[in-house]
């Protein structure tokens, strides 16, 4: 037996059964200028179109013998968001962002920068191209130590849309407009891998997209790639 997707007013009722709907035409429960969808259909259709009854009374039929011109539906495997549906969320200050790209910068400094800076300092001056024992040590350190830190934002960024540092500071990224945790594709791969890959090839890229902070929205062009905005983190938010 067929199901359809009811909806009234650009919100969706529900799915129904055939028998479902002939028992809600006749009760009064739906409406002949309900709209209607099911699977294979092309688009939404009136729901008098289908289910015709003396129930339904006839100032509704004249209205709903087609469905209207601007149809404000979508299909039920989209999401319907207006205006009205939208959360409001406190934009993150621009001070909280940019405090949190130089927090992120200075752990990935202390992780892996320091002990680089060591091994270095503790390479031999012999000439010989050859590598102390702690210098070797001091190099694999800091690989492991920024491939622990690339792998702990990652997972930070994927489950709660925060690096460590925005996570300090109470902010976080999430998707725009309906304030969704980004994931792993938008969080990391586009907002982060995608742009620096554009960073690296287009010139003055990162200035361009770092100036982007100043629309009255506040999302740079690494925000408009993955469609996300940064917001305050409330708790329960």
């Amino acid at each position: 037996m067929t199901s359809f997707h009811i909806a009234r007013n650009g919100q969706q009722l529900g799915v129904f059964s055939e028998s479902e709907i002939q028992s809600g035409v006749s009760t009064g429960r739906f409406l002949a200028d309900d709209l209607l969808w099911a699977e294979g259909m092309a688009e939404w259709q009136s729901l008098s179109t289908r289910f015709n009854s003396q129930a339904i009374q006839p100032s509704f039929l004249a209205a709903a013998t087609t469905a209207p011109s601007f149809n404000p539906y979508a299909a039920p495997q989209a999401n319907i968001i207006t205006s009205a549906m939208m959360p409001k969320f406190e934009l993150a200050s621009r001070g909280s962002r940019l405090g949190a790209a130089f927090l992120d910068g200075l752990v990935g400094m202390l992780v892996a920068g320091l002990p680089m800076v060591c091994g270095i300092a503790m390479m031999d001056n012999k000439g010989d191209d050859s590598l102390s024992t702690g210098s070797v040590i001091c190099f694999i350190l800091a690989g492991l130590g920024l491939l622990g830190l690339i792998i702990y934002n990652t997972y930070l960024l994927s489950i709660q849309g925060q690096t460590i540092a925005k996570k300090w500071l109470g902010i976080r990224i999430v998707t725009n407009p309906d304030g969704q945790n980004p994931g792993f594709v938008k969080a990391f791969l586009l907002r982060s891998f995608v742009n620096a890959i554009i960073a690296n090839v287009v010139p003055l890229y990162s200035i361009i997209d770092a100036c982007f902070i100043f629309r009255e929205d506040q999302r740079c062009l690494h925000d408009l790639i993955a469609d996300t905005i940064v917001i305050a983190d409330k708790p329960g938010a």
